[in-house]
């Protein structure tokens, strides 16, 4: 049967089940606690599902694995062991997050500094913030589609758009369930990949001598030709230096650390012992998907060493898919990538609602708006972001992985101070935690204007470092001046 065909009726088939799935929540949810956090509702099994679907995104899915393949073992510097640093923060978020009834981290921002304006301006930030994200999980499922498909990106691109849309109007219940659908998908896709590349090679020894020899450019565009022995080098022989690896924990891990999607995940479980457990099942099961990343990258680059006809990191894994590992399973496996896109797009894509919808209109502007009109307004707003993620989207950065690192390095230098300070250190101040959400604002994107406007080079260290160091002690001095006076 011809290529195309199979691919078409694996989509067709993801995406009847989708729908299915989807459409569940429309039904259950009845309220705002419904639509944002499941009712407070979600068993461990859900909770693990949805946790983990939506860590696992097109960063990691194309943009780890394509890292893989240019760069080799450094990738894990980089991002995976600072993603895992983060979720011990995480576990010890769970540990007092879940004693405050609120709905979302704004919120919480509210009940413990009094403040308003700093729920307004946090919900702002996720509106931006995640408008941005979305942009790598569009452009994850659009590179993907056009190889399933054989379709152009533009249209492509469409799909996904009208995909995340469906499964985000049902709120956290039917994301929820789709999250369920997709975790899976990712699952059987890594684990088959992965076998097929180890076959294909001989084993773990032979793959690891080869990567040992490679010494080409892995794509035509790529700045570098790599070195023999780069791709086992911890720092891939100088391509990234060790300062700018180790400091991608400022963006990555505590940004994953103070990130509302997870944050919002820990809400969502039905108590605090199902919420630690969620996390930390969840890092067990993604370790073993990155392991499988791990040999899928760099067995890729062992099995062809030079790509010609792509353009970035992020086309590595489809185009390995379709091209050099080929099976009756690839189509099954594209869909997989498309899955780690949507079930973490439609995540964001609720989260940005709420920061809109519920931390900035309804807390500053209209309190008391009824229910119905309310998840009418989420709805609309949805489909507005969504839409405006999609038009950014036809013009995407050039690596997944590292626009993420930039993106999340925002929540780093914002949310991490006032949301851990806040919960562990009873003197901390709305005034410490505003100002250090404003100082590290500002301090991260004046290192981004700086090293990417106006100096045009890459980064020595990661833009997010300077923005945690400015907020954490801003959040410190200006907590003791005003304890100091009696207040906070």
């Amino acid at each position: 049967m011809n290529k195309t065909i199979v691919y078409l009726l694996y989509f067709t088939f993801y995406t009847i089940l989708l729908l299915f799935f989807g459409k569940s929540g429309f039904k259950q949810t009845k309220n705002a606690r419904d639509f944002f956090v499941a009712g407070n509702s979600l068993g461990l099994a859900a909770s693990v599902f949805t946790f983990s679907a939506t860590w696992f995104s097109a960063a990691s899915m194309q943009g780890v694995s394509g890292s893989l393949y240019a760069y080799g073992y450094n990738t894990v510097l980089y991002a995976i062991v600072p993603w895992f640093i983060g979720a011990a923060f995480l576990v010890v978020l769970a540990s007092r997050l879940k004693e405050h009834d609120i709905l979302t981290v704004p919120e919480y921002f509210f009940i413990r500094y009094d403040s308003k304006w700093l729920q307004a301006m946090a919900g702002i930030m996720i509106v931006v913030t995640y408008i941005l994200y979305m942009i790598i999980q569009v452009r994850g499922f659009g590179i993907v589609i056009s190889e399933l498909l054989d379709i152009n990106y533009i249209f492509a691109i469409v799909l996904v758009y009208l995909f995340v849309i469906y499964t985000t109007f049902g709120g956290l219940l039917s994301v929820t369930k789709t999250d369920g659908l997709n975790f899976i998908l990712i699952l059987i896709g890594t684990l088959l990949a992965t076998v097929i590349v180890l076959r294909d090679i001989g084993g773990i020894t032979l793959m690891h001598e080869g990567a040992a020899l490679v010494n080409t450019r892995p794509f035509p565009s790529f700045p570098h030709i790599t070195e023999k022995g780069a791709l086992l080098d911890p720092f891939a022989k100088g391509e990234l230096p060790p300062l700018l690896t180790f400091t991608s924990f400022f963006g990555w891990g505590l940004g994953l650390a103070a990130n509302p999607q997870y944050a919002v995940r820990i809400i969502s479980a039905k108590n605090t012992k199902t919420a630690i457990k969620m996390i930390c099942y969840s890092v067990f099961f993604l370790a073993f998907i990155y392991l499988g990343m791990m040999i899928i990258g760099i067995g890729g680059r062992v099995l062809q060493p030079t790509i010609q006809s792509i353009h970035s990191v992020d086309e590595v894994f489809p185009y390995m898919i379709n091209n050099v590992i080929y099976s009756a399973f690839s189509g099954l496996i594209l869909i997989s990538i498309t899955a780690a896109a949507i079930s973490t797009a439609n995540s964001q894509l609720l989260i940005a609602a709420s920061g809109f919808t519920y931390d900035l209109y309804k807390n500053l502007f209209n309190p008391g708006i009824q229910e119905d009109k309310f998840l009418n307004l989420n709805r609309i707003f949805i489909f507005a972001v969504g839409t405006i993620s999609l038009l950014l989207a036809i013009n995407p950065p050039g690596s997944l992985l590292i626009y993420g690192g930039y993106i999340w390095g925002f929540f780093s230098v914002t949310f991490l101070l006032p949301l851990y300070g806040g919960l562990f250190w009873e003197k901390a101040t709305k005034e410490g935690a505003a100002a250090s959400f404003i100082a590290g604002l500002l301090t991260m994107s004046a290192f981004m204007i700086r090293n990417y406007v106006i100096v045009e080079r890459n980064a020595v260290v990661h833009p997010a470092l300077p923005g945690v160091v400015v907020s954490a002690l801003t959040f410190y001095f200006v907590s003791k001046h005003y304890d100091g006076k009696g207040r906070g």
